[in-house]
């Protein structure tokens, strides 16, 4: 049964025989191969602003970009679907299945685009599909214009929540990305990865991207497998990032260059004033699959503007560098984080070295408040790790 009420009524029979006749169409989507784009777009452009769309436990194939232009909630008619979705199983949830979709068409877009606020992906799945050609794959993610394509959900609108839910086996760029327009977004108790390919150049996928936001939570979520940076950030005001934990498969093709990343683009402000970054837990497997644990500033990338909040309480395990500080441009403060059996010799684009656990670069003493008593202090601008096994 697919049910749109009110979010706090329940969903009966009586609700869904008064459905339109769009949404009353979908119950047959959940197992065919047609594209379920157009008909769930036209289901949502008859439901009243802040309804639930439940969708039965099935898989709904995307084969053209899904855009959600009303605030809705989405989510999974079942008694208990969150607990499977929320522990990276999409079977008994609502799937939305990321199909090969039309190149020329969709440049710059994104698979689902969310353009409307107060939007809420609830219980569901989103899962790259299996029988997309590693030749179309490789077209998009290796083309600039076409890239996102190769990604998973774009956010645009304000107060977007993601809760309970699972995004695994997108092709390449960002499994979730937040754009600079969406402030207080909320990702909560769901499983990011994996996504993308480490080991083939532009196959690699962040887990979950914020450019510039504020008032957002990103708590007790598991990283797993994103091979790019699992969790990055371009900036935060006033938000919380708690309770959440990254981890790695032994593969290289799994592995990531940084696991929790704090920095700027060039577009972005890199403030974190008001923000906690708390009760993170990253272990990045015996096989030392990330490059940094925890990076602050863009240095090895490129100069950013990084400044403001409070990193502290964190837990970094097997990590080629841990914890490392380079070019802050603002006071931050970095107290009680565990840094174990992380450093050691490993290449990086600025050649082979030794790295430490810790680093506080030269620039960056003065600015950064911290406990840290044993670091070491370098610079690694260009010094991008792991890109080699």
């Amino acid at each position: 049964m697919i049910s749109a009420v009110g979010c706090a009524q329940p969903a009966d029979n009586s609700t869904a025989k008064s459905l339109p006749r769009e949404c009353l169409k979908l119950r047959e989507l959940a197992y065919a191969q047609d594209d379920a784009s157009p008909p769930i777009v036209a289901c949502i452009s008859q439901l009243p602003d802040y309804s639930t769309l439940r969708l039965p436990p099935g898989n709904y194939h995307l084969r053209t970009p899904l855009i959600v232009s009303r605030p809705i909630a989405i989510e999974t008619d079942a008694s208990q679907p969150a607990v499977a979705c929320s522990k990276g199983e999409s079977a008994g949830c609502a799937v939305f299945v990321l199909d090969e979709m039309p190149k020329q068409s969709a440049q710059g877009v994104m698979p689902i685009e969310i353009m409307a606020p107060n939007v809420t992906l609830r219980a569901v799945a989103v899962v790259g599909s299996n029988a997309r050609s590693l030749d179309w794959q490789k077209q998009v993610c290796l083309t600039d214009s076409t890239r996102s394509l190769g990604g998973g959900i774009r956010v645009r609108g304000s107060g977007f929540r993601l809760e309970d839910a699972l995004i695994r086996n997108v092709s390449c760029y960002s499994a979730l990305e937040i754009v600079v327009s969406a402030k207080h977004p909320s990702v909560l108790n769901s499983t990011i990865g994996p996504n993308g390919t480490h080991d083939v150049h532009q196959m690699w996928a962040d887990g979950v991207t914020i450019h510039d936001s504020s008032g957002a939570y990103v708590k007790n979520n598991e990283f797993l497998d994103n091979t790019d940076v699992q969790l990055v950030f371009g900036g935060c005001r006033n938000c919380i990032v708690e309770g959440n934990t990254f981890h790695h498969s032994a593969a290289f093709a799994h592995a990531s260059f940084a696991e929790l990343m704090l920095h700027a683009w060039p577009n972005t402000s890199g403030d974190f004033t008001g923000s906690i970054i708390s009760l993170n837990n990253i272990d990045c497997n015996k096989a030392r699959r990330c490059g940094y644990g925890i990076m602050i500033g863009g240095e090895p990338w490129y100069p950013a503007r990084t400044f403001g909040g409070i990193v502290s309480n964190n837990r970094i395990t097997n990590a080629l560098l841990g914890l490392n500080v380079d070019r802050l441009t603002g006071p931050m403060t970095i107290t009680g984080n565990v840094i174990m059996r992380s450093g050691g010799s490993a290449n990086s684009d600025c050649g082979r070295k030794t790295w430490p656990a810790a680093n506080i670069s030269p620039s960056s003493l003065k600015l950064v408040r911290t406990d840290i008593i044993e670091f070491a202090s370098m610079s690694t601008s260009k010094c991008i790790l792991l890109r080699q096994p």
